[in-house]
């Protein structure tokens, strides 16, 4: 059985590690709730430590690669090689997927724990025997509350609709990018019944912006989505 674990997934681009205080911040709030300890490392030498493994691991310094934190309940930390994107920098992605909604729960709430992914990933699975591409997290009453496990925004008109949702580094990421990109942001919830309305659905997650091409099988545009990944820092 696999133990529980607390996770980040750090962008490193060009080599440097970007929001590595950020990402240790948030780990510290779930350790503190799930373990009943503080985690506070030397960001600095945390910083260091991902971007020595990116090195050890050979990536290429011309694009972007990610490094997870891990923290197992026994305390300990571990850092682990999460692969490379195709991209420089937080992006718009090229592939929009198709998504379908699924009506499931996160065991024990929406932190950063490897239950949470765990969940995710069984979802993507069911997402795929549907014939698409992503999962959309709805609940009972069919409000959307995220995309593959990840942030999740709307676009109608020239406003920006954030679905309700855990605070994250990406998060954080995706309204600063739309205050850049002079569009306005409101949290309010959408579901099911407002895909109608809908010119677009995105959703922010360590590597950049993904744009869906539809969603229960209701086409969607791409319009603003890449102007926000543009913004993105």
């Amino acid at each position: 059985m696999t133990d529980l674990y607390l996770y980040q997934t750090v962008h490193v681009a060009r080599g440097r590690a970007r929001r590595v205080g950020e990402h240790a911040a948030l780990l510290d709030a779930a350790s503190r709730q799930w373990y009943g300890r503080p985690y506070h490392p030397d960001v600095r030498a945390l910083t260091v430590r991902i971007e020595a493994l990116a090195v050890a691991e050979r990536y290429p310094s011309g694009v972007s690669c990610f490094i997870r934190i891990e923290l197992p309940a026994d305390g300990s930390e571990r850092l682990v090689a999460g692969g490379v994107s195709l991209y420089d920098g937080p992006a718009y992605r090229s592939l929009r997927p198709a998504a379908v909604s699924l009506c499931y729960e996160v065991p024990f709430g929406e932190g950063p724990t490897s239950a949470h992914e765990a969940a995710t990933q069984l979802a993507r699975q069911a997402a795929l025997r549907a014939g698409a591409g992503a999962a959309i997290r709805c609940d009972g009453d069919g409000l959307f509350h995220e995309a593959e496990g990840a942030p999740l925004f709307a676009v109608t008109g020239h406003t920006i609709l954030e679905a309700p949702g855990a605070e994250c580094v990406e998060r954080t990421m995706a309204r600063q990018a739309v205050e850049a990109s002079g569009l306005t942001l409101r949290a309010e919830a959408f579901g099911r019944a407002d895909l109608k309305r809908l010119d677009e659905l995105f959703f922010v997650d360590h590597r950049g912006i993904t744009s869906l091409s539809s969603c229960d099988g209701m086409p969607l545009m791409a319009l603003l989505a890449e102007r926000i990944a543009a913004a993105l820092k």
